[in-house]
């Protein structure tokens, strides 16, 4: 029994509430559903075509990503957020009160921001998290969200016309 018990305590003592790969999958997802919010709010209140297709876009992705983070969560005992963080929400906010072209100029500024903050959770993890799963995957998703950014800032170079 003192041997299962002690093997118990070891496994979830990886994941304490500051473990990094705890505070990654609560990051990752925070930053995920905000990537969606934030691409429905585009989809139907963009003035731009592109803006919009950009939001339908990130919906897509980002609820992809979520729904795998998910279950790999779950597979190692995490709590994901059911609901935005604060600050997270207080972005959302500041986006849903803009229209117009406002609107886009603000969502693909804060495409940038979301997507160099979720590249630096990202790659956080792939090279100091504890766990090897979500190492890899963490790694895996690198290139998605680089690839992101780059059409972000091609649309607000463009000034998403």
């Amino acid at each position: 029994m003192c041997v299962i018990l002690t093997a118990f305590l070891a496994f979830t003592d990886r994941f304490q509430t500051d473990s990094p790969d705890k505070e990654f999958v609560i990051a990752a997802a925070d930053g995920g559903m905000l990537e969606v919010k934030l691409g429905e709010l585009a989809s139907q209140r963009a003035t731009s075509a592109k803006c919009k297709d950009y939001g339908k876009m990130m919906v897509t992705d980002h609820t992809k990503v979520n729904e795998e983070l998910k279950a790999l969560a779950r597979k190692k005992q995490l709590t994901v957020p059911a609901k935005l963080s604060t600050a997270k929400q207080q972005q959302y906010d500041s986006l849903a009160a803009q229209t117009g072209e406002k609107f886009d100029m603000l969502y693909m500024n804060m495409m940038i921001a979301s997507h160099e903050e979720a590249i630096g959770v990202f790659q956080t993890e792939s090279n100091k998290g504890q766990d090897p799963d979500l190492k890899k995957w963490a790694d895996s998703k690198i290139p998605a969200l680089k690839h992101h950014l780059e059409m972000a800032e091609q649309l607000l170079g463009a000034a998403v016309k």
